[in-house]
C-alpha cells in the first residue's frame, strides 16, 4: 500500500513539473515575439485612463445687507438700550474703538422699526487709570455711529446708564475708595487702643495695680489720637478702584438730538 501511494507522489510531482516548465515557455516565447532586439525595448504600456479635472463646487453667495433707501428719524429724548460687545476697561486709551449692539427693536418717528442687533459704534474721549485721594478709574465714551443695512449715520447720544448704574456726562468710573481706604489706615490705631483698653479693663480689680491701669489705657488713646490725625494724609496717597466692564456689559443711551437714518 505504501509503494503504490508512494508512486502516485512521484508522478504527481512530475507532472506539476512538466506544467511550470510548459507556462514559464509560453511566457518566453509571448516576451520575445514583442521584444524588440534592436533596441532592446519593451513593448510600449497601455495609456492611462485619462483624467478628468477636478468639479469646482459653486460658492452662493448672499447679500449681507439690503439698503432700503429709507429715512429713519431718531427723536430727540429716545432711549435705546446696547449691549457691549468689546471689553471696557481703563486700561483704554484715548481713540479706541468700542462696539454695541442693539438689544430690542428701536421705534422710529415715522413708526417704522430699526430691527434688533443694530450695529452702533463709538470711541473713548478720555481715560486714565485709578488716581491718588481714592478716585476710581475712568473711561469716557462717545456713541456717535449707528449702522443700518451697512449704512453708517452719525448720531449724537450720551450714556445714560452702564452695567445697571446711572451715568452722568457719559463718564464711567470705578469706585471712589477714600473712605474704604481711610477706614484700612484707621486700623492700627484702633486695634492697639483695643488692646490697651483690654488690659486696663483687667487691672482694674486688681488692688494697688488699679493704680496703674490709666497707663496702658492713655498708651492707647496716644496712638489712636495720632493715628487718626495723620490718616487723612495716608489716605491722600491711596488710589480708588480699577474700571473694567466685559463683553457683553448693558448699557442704555439717550439721544440728545434728533437724527435722520439713512437704511
Amino acid at each position: 500500500m505504501k509503494k503504490i501511494l508512494t508512486i502516485f507522489l512521484i508522478l504527481g510531482i512530475i507532472n506539476s513539473t512538466a506544467i511550470a516548465v510548459e507556462f514559464d515557455s509560453s511566457i518566453d516565447a509571448s516576451i520575445r515575439k514583442d521584444f524588440n532586439v534592436e533596441t532592446n525595448e519593451l513593448p510600449a504600456l497601455p495609456n492611462a485612463v485619462p483624467t478628468t479635472n477636478p468639479v469646482k463646487a459653486e460658492v452662493s453667495t448672499q447679500t449681507k445687507y439690503n439698503p432700503t433707501g429709507k429715512i429713519y428719524t431718531l427723536k430727540r429724548g429716545t432711549k435705546i438700550n446696547l449691549t457691549s460687545t468689546t471689553k471696557i476697561s481703563d486700561w483704554m486709551h484715548k481713540g479706541s474703538q468700542v462696539t454695541f449692539s442693539s438689544n430690542g427693536n428701536i421705534y422710529t418717528k415715522e413708526g417704522t422699526i430699526i430691527p434688533a442687533g443694530t450695529i452702533f459704534k463709538g470711541t473713548v474721549t478720555d481715560a486714565h487709570r485709578p488716581q491718588l485721594t481714592g478716585n476710581g478709574g475712568l473711561v469716557e465714551l462717545k456713541i456717535d455711529e449707528i449702522y443700518l443695512n451697512g449704512i453708517m449715520s452719525k448720531i449724537d447720544t450720551k450714556v445714560s446708564m452702564a452695567n445697571s448704574k446711572r451715568i452722568f456726562l457719559s463718564n464711567i468710573k470705578g469706585k471712589r475708595t477714600y473712605w474704604k481706604n481711610f477706614s484700612k489706615v484707621m486700623t492700627p490705631g484702633k486695634k492697639v487702643f483695643s488692646a490697651t483698653h483690654t488690659c486696663a479693663m483687667a487691672m482694674m480689680p486688681i488692688p494697688f495695680v488699679n493704680l496703674f491701669s490709666i497707663i496702658p489705657l492713655a498708651g492707647g488713646a496716644v496712638v489712636y489720637t495720632l493715628n487718626l490725625v495723620t490718616a487723612p494724609v495716608i489716605t491722600i496717597f491711596t488710589k480708588g478702584g480699577s474700571l473694567s466692564l466685559p463683553a457683553g456689559t448693558q448699557f442704555q443711551i439717550k439721544i440728545t438730538d434728533e437724527v435722520k437714518i439713512k437704511g
